[in-house]
C-alpha cells in the first residue's frame, strides 16, 4: 500500500482497467440504443450531452452524461463516455465508440502519434486522453 503512494497511476490503470471490463456490455446495449434514436441529447446547456435515465448503472464518471455526435447524412454515430471527467482546460480520459469513418481515420492518427496516451481498444472503440 505504502508503495502505491508514490505510484497513483498504477491504482489509476487498475481502475480503468476493471471500469473498461466490468461496464462494457452496459456501455454496448447504451450505444445500440442510441443507435436506434432512443438516447439523444436532452441537457438543456448543451447540445451533445445526453444525461442517462436512472435505471443505468453509472458508466461515465462526472454525473453519468454521455457525449453523441450523430452524421446523418452518414448516418453514423460516435458516442463518448467519460472515465476522468475534467472541466475547463483540463484533460478528460474518455472511452470512444465510432463507426464514423472520419473520427475512425482521427481516432487511429491520435493512437498513432501518442500511443502512451490513447490506444484502441476493440473495433470501433478507443481509449482517449485530453483534447
Amino acid at each position: 500500500m505504502f508503495y502505491l503512494t508514490y505510484k497513483p497511476w498504477i491504482v489509476h490503470e487498475m481502475i480503468e482497467k476493471m471500469d473498461w471490463h466490468l461496464f462494457y456490455q452496459k456501455r454496448v446495449a447504451i450505444v445500440e440504443q442510441v443507435k436506434s434514436g432512443h438516447l439523444n441529447p436532452n441537457v438543456s446547456w448543451n447540445n451533445w450531452v445526453c444525461k442517462l435515465p436512472y435505471e443505468f448503472p453509472v458508466v461515465s464518471n462526472g454525473g453519468n452524461e454521455i457525449g453523441i455526435s450523430r452524421n446523418k447524412e452518414k448516418n453514423s454515430i460516435t458516442v463518448t463516455f467519460w472515465v476522468y471527467r475534467n472541466f475547463f482546460s483540463a484533460p478528460s480520459t474518455t472511452f470512444v465508440f465510432t463507426d464514423d469513418k472520419d473520427d475512425i481515420a482521427t481516432f487511429d492518427e491520435r493512437v498513432a502519434s501518442k500511443p502512451e496516451n490513447n490506444w484502441k481498444l476493440k473495433d470501433g472503440w478507443y481509449r482517449l486522453f485530453g483534447e
